[in-house]
């Protein structure tokens, strides 16, 4: 059965007028909390109505924007030609305005002036998720401009210099987290599974750089109440590459099919709420989603089974973007928490994440989640992301250097049903 097909079935559960809510609020917010003249779009912002002082840009927020805004013009709630402009505008400012090093984009910025804060990182994996929201405005708009624009930014990012650290690892095959002007390039690398498999798709795709790295990535096994998947914590490790690729019947040359491994991810994170070990308020089957987030001590990065982080907090972003791959449970979860916390609902929708055990609820939502949680309900609705990502020259090339080829279902592995 297709995708929509399984939402339609699950959505009756919460109705289709809740999702249509979720989505255009999210749409909201990434208009709203957009600088009109340069496009760029706030890491977070306050979820209840009134002045919000927030003023510092995220390249990850700016690049789901430009996916919100086709959303948005699909949906009939933005005018499209208003959509296009705004579109336009944010990539001549990335281009001329947003301070990067090398084509990597600084994390933060201000949001009128594209002007470094908080001394971060030219970060790869948020410059990959700008990247991304880019990719799919060009395939979208089919825009000369956007084109012309989206041609120099790609053009711009030197995958080498990140891959190698300048010259000084050049047999490197994972890319730097990052670089910053006063430290040199990150230790750290992405070389350990989690949400940046779109980072190696594009770098792939774009780039002539080894594709060594993507068979060399730890993949550590989990397994939890008969549920196998590679590494546990924050769910939106299975779940944000998925946003923009399908990864649905497509093994790469190790035989995993991530979208499977999303789904057996997501049911154990939920089973593991279930069973609620730690006697947190709240959990069970309609209240879960452990994952990186704002907490009530500051941002965290929560999860389960395997890394466990358990301090009660829950995260409506990691069901809801869970949707493609488990739309019944998706849906029985946003009805539950519209219905039983009223007053959690905002100008925004969800907010980034509550903790009842706490009395907590957040007041600030996040660009980054309310991007996951938008990409993924829409997919689950219309294949909207999927269906222009994946006529992407670029990405399919993306796949075929990663050995990401089309493949029959193994038997052998286990799909196991959610238990109650």
């Amino acid at each position: 059965m297709m995708i929509s097909a399984l939402f339609c079935v699950a959505a009756h559960l919460a109705g289709p007028s809740l999702f249509d809510d979720v989505q255009r609020r999210a749409v909201d917010f990434f208009w709203n909390e957009s600088y009109s003249g340069t496009g760029f779009t706030k890491d977070r912002a306050t979820n209840a109505d009134g002045t919000d002082t927030h003023n510092i840009a995220s390249c990850a927020a700016v690049g789901y924007a430009l996916i919100a805004y086709p959303i948005g013009v699909e949906h009939k709630w933005l005018d499209r030609k208003e959509a296009l402009e705004r579109t336009r505008v944010t990539l001549a400012h990335l281009l001329t305005d947003w301070q990067h090093s090398h084509g990597w984009l600084y994390h933060f910025v201000d949001w009128k002036t594209g002007e470094r804060q908080w001394n971060c990182e030219s970060s790869s994996v948020d410059t990959s998720l700008c990247l991304a929201g880019i990719l799919f405005a060009d395939r979208y708009w089919k825009d000369p401009q956007v084109s012309r624009d989206a041609d120099r930014f790609i053009k711009r990012i030197d995958w080498k210099w990140m891959l190698t650290d300048d010259g000084d690892k050049p047999d490197a095959v994972h890319l730097s987290m990052g670089w910053n002007p006063d430290k040199g390039f990150i230790a750290s690398r992405w070389n350990e599974f989690n949400e940046a498999k779109f980072l190696y798709i594009q770098a792939y795709g774009l780039s002539d750089i080894t594709a060594d790295g993507w068979d060399k990535i730890k993949r550590p096994a989990e397994t939890y109440k008969g549920l196998d998947f590679i590494t546990g914590g924050p769910i939106f490790m299975h779940e944000m590459s998925e946003g923009f690729y399908d990864f649905r019947g497509y093994r790469d040359r190790l035989g995993y099919d991530y979208s499977i491994e999303e789904r057996n991810a997501a049911l154990s994170n939920r089973q593991y709420c279930i069973d609620n070990p730690k006697k947190m308020k709240g959990y069970g089957p309609d209240f879960w989603g452990l994952n990186a987030c704002d907490t009530p001590d500051g941002y965290g990065g929560s999860g389960a089974p395997g890394w466990t982080v358990d301090d009660g907090t829950v995260c409506p972003t990691g069901p809801l973007a869970a949707m493609p791959a488990i739309p019944k449970e998706a849906t029985s979860f946003a009805a539950a928490l519209r219905r039983d916390y009223p007053t959690a609902w905002g100008k925004y929708g969800f907010p980034d994440a509550l903790n009842p055990g706490r009395n907590w609820i957040d007041t600030d939502v996040l660009g980054i989640d309310l991007g996951m949680m938008l990409c993924a309900v829409e997919n689950a609705r219309t294949g909207l992301v999927w269906r222009i990502t994946s006529a992407n020259p670029i990405i399919k090339r993306g796949f075929e250097r990663a050995g990401l080829k089309k493949a029959k279902p193994d038997p052998r592995l286990r799909i196991v049903a959610s238990a109650e």
